[in-house]
C-alpha cells in the first residue's frame, strides 16, 4: 500500500492547485485523476468555451468590418479550424498543469478513486487493476457533472450536453437550448454568431436567474435583436423526433413546440459525489455536495473538500482559492475563506460580469438602495470599439454609501469586474471609485461614471 502526506482526489482546478501547493511544501503528495488533468474547466468548460467565444467575437467583428473602413465580408465559419484551435489551447494549458505537478514532485496516478475508510482510498485503473493508497490528509476535489434532464426523450440521438457541443463534427443549421442559465446562454450566443438558428427554452421567468433583472432583461432584448428566440416561463415536457428533434413545453398553460437539428441540454451542474464511497464515511452533506467549514474541512477533520464538490460556488476561480485555504490550514494557518466578493462572469454576447447583491436582493435584505448607471454608448472607448450595447450598474446603500453590488453588461465586462471585486472587498464607497483617476479613453471610465451616478450625475451622461 502506498502512503503519502496528502492524497488528492481529482485533477481539476481545486485538485491540481491543492496538489501543487502541497508538493511545493515538500510533502509527499499523490493526485488521483480518472480522466484528463485540468478537469472540466480546462478540458470541457471554461477554457474551450472561451476559445469558441473568441471565434464568435472575431465573427461579429468581421460582420462589422465595413463600419471600420475595412473591406472584408463574413463568409462563414471553418468549424474544423475552430475545433483545432480549441484543442491546441486546451493541450497547451493541460501540459502546463502536468509541468506544475512534476515541478512540485507530485505523483499522478490515473484511475478512479473511492474511499475504503477515512484515510484509505482504492484506485481502479484501466484494465481493472486496483491499488490502495493511504493519506494522512485527503483532499476530495472530484468536481461536478452536468445535471440530467428528467424528461421523455432526453436520451435521443442529437440531444447533447455541453461536453458534446464542444466536439460536434459539424455545425447544425438549428439548435434548441434547454436552459437559459450561464452555460445555456454562452452556448446560445456562440452558435447564434456562427450562423446557427437558436431558440432558448427556460423554465424560470427570465434567463440567467441569479443575474440582476435589469441586466438579464437587457441581454434578452439584445440577443433577440440578433435573431435568437427566447422562451421563458417554459416548462419542458418532452423531446421527440418528427423529422427534426422537437421540444414540447408548457408556457402560460398552453402547449408549444420548437424544433432543431440538435437539442442542447444545459440545465446546470451538480457536485460529483457518486461512486466515491462517501457513504462509507458518513460525511455531512449540504446543497447536494459535501459540507465544509471556513477552512474547507469536511465533517471529518483530516478530509478537505475544495471546489465544486462542496456545492457552494461552482466556479473555477473559487476552487483555486478554496484549495489554497485548505492547504494553508494543513500548514497550520487559521485564516478561513471569505465569500464576500465572488465575481461571476458570463461569456454571452455582450459579456456579463457581477459581484455582490442584485438590486432586488439588496432591497429584500432591507437596505435603502441607491443605484448609479452609466451606458456604454456614452463611453468613448466603447464607441471606438464599436461595442456600445450595455451598461455599468452600481447598487449602493443610501445612508452610508456602502457598495452592495456591481453589475456590468458590455464589452470586456469580465476584465472590468476586477476593480469592483476589490472595491467590495475593501468596502469602498462610490465616492472613492469616482474620485480615483481612471485612464482615458478606456472602458474602465464607465465604472467611474456609474459611481458618480450613485450620489450625483455622471459627467458624460445625464
Amino acid at each position: 500500500m502506498k502512503e503519502a502526506e496528502v492524497v488528492v482526489i481529482g485533477g481539476g482546478p481545486a485538485g491540481y492547485a491543492a496538489a501543487t501547493r502541497a508538493g511545493r511544501e515538500g510533502w509527499e503528495t499523490i493526485l488521483v485523476e480518472g480522466r484528463e488533468l485540468g478537469g472540466t474547466c480546462l478540458n470541457r468548460g471554461c477554457i474551450p468555451t472561451k476559445v469558441f467565444f473568441k471565434s464568435q467575437e472575431v465573427a461579429n467583428l468581421v460582420k462589422k468590418a465595413q463600419d471600420f473602413g475595412i473591406k472584408a465580408d463574413f463568409q462563414g465559419v471553418d468549424w474544423e479550424k475552430v475545433l483545432n484551435r480549441k484543442n491546441r489551447v486546451v493541450k497547451q494549458l493541460t501540459s502546463g498543469v502536468q509541468f506544475l505537478l512534476r515541478k512540485g514532485k507530485v505523483e499522478v496516478i490515473e484511475g478512479f478513486a473511492s474511499f475504503l475508510d477515512s484515510h484509505t482510498i482504492r484506485v481502479e485503473k484501466e484494465g481493472g487493476e486496483k491499488e490502495e493508497i493511504r493519506g494522512k490528509y485527503i483532499v476530495l476535489a472530484s468536481g461536478s457533472r452536468s445535471a440530467t434532464l428528467p424528461v421523455e426523450g432526453a436520451n435521443l440521438e442529437g440531444v447533447i450536453d455541453s461536453d458534446q457541443a464542444l466536439e460536434l463534427s459539424s455545425l447544425p443549421e438549428s439548435l434548441v437550448v434547454v436552459g437559459g442559465g450561464v452555460i445555456g446562454m454562452e452556448m446560445a450566443c456562440i452558435f447564434n454568431a456562427f450562423g446557427v438558428k437558436v431558440e432558448v427554452v427556460e423554465m424560470m421567468p427570465k434567463i440567467l436567474p441569479p443575474v440582476d433583472e435589469e441586466i438579464a432583461n437587457l441581454l434578452t432584448q439584445l440577443v433577440e435583436k440578433r435573431g435568437m428566440r427566447v422562451h421563458v416561463n417554459a416548462q419542458v415536457k418532452k423531446i421527440h423526433r418528427s423529422g427534426n428533434l422537437r421540444v414540447t413545453f408548457i408556457q402560460e398553460g398552453e402547449e408549444k413546440e420548437v424544433e432543431g437539428d440538435c437539442v442542447l441540454v444545459a440545465t446546470g451542474r451538480v457536485p460529483q459525489v457518486e461512486n466515491l464511497g462517501v457513504e462509507n464515511l458518513g460525511l455531512k452533506m449540504e446543497n447536494r455536495g459535501v459540507w465544509t467549514d471556513e477552512f474547507l474541512r469536511t465533517s471529518i477533520s483530516h478530509i478537505y473538500a475544495p471546489g465544486d464538490v462542496n456545492g457552494k460556488y461552482l466556479l473555477a476561480h473559487v476552487a483555486y482559492r478554496e484549495a489554497e485555504v485548505a492547504i494553508n490550514h494543513i500548514k497550520g494557518e487559521k485564516k478561513g475563506i471569505s465569500y464576500k466578493a465572488i465575481p461571476n462572469c458570463i461569456f454571452s454576447f455582450p459579456e456579463i460580469a457581477s459581484v455582490g447583491l442584485t438590486e432586488k436582493e439588496a432591497e429584500a435584505k432591507g437596505y435603502e438602495v441607491k443605484v448609479g448607471r452609466f451606458p456604454f454608448r456614452a463611453n468613448g472607448k466603447a464607441l471606438i470599439e464599436g461595442e456600445t450595447e450595455g451598461l455599468v450598474k452600481i447598487v449602493s446603500e443610501a445612508k452610508n454609501g456602502e457598495i452592495l453590488g456591481v453589475h456590468i453588461l458590455g464589452p470586456h465586462a469580465s476584465d472590468l469586474i476586477g476593480e469592483a471585486v476589490l472595491a467590495l472587498n475593501l468596502e469602498c464607497t462610490p465616492q472613492e471609485i469616482a474620485e480615483t483617476i481612471h485612464p482615458h479613453p478606456t472602458l474602465s471610465e464607465a465604472l467611474m461614471e456609474a459611481a458618480q451616478g450613485v450620489f450625483a450625475s455622471p459627467l458624460h451622461f445625464s
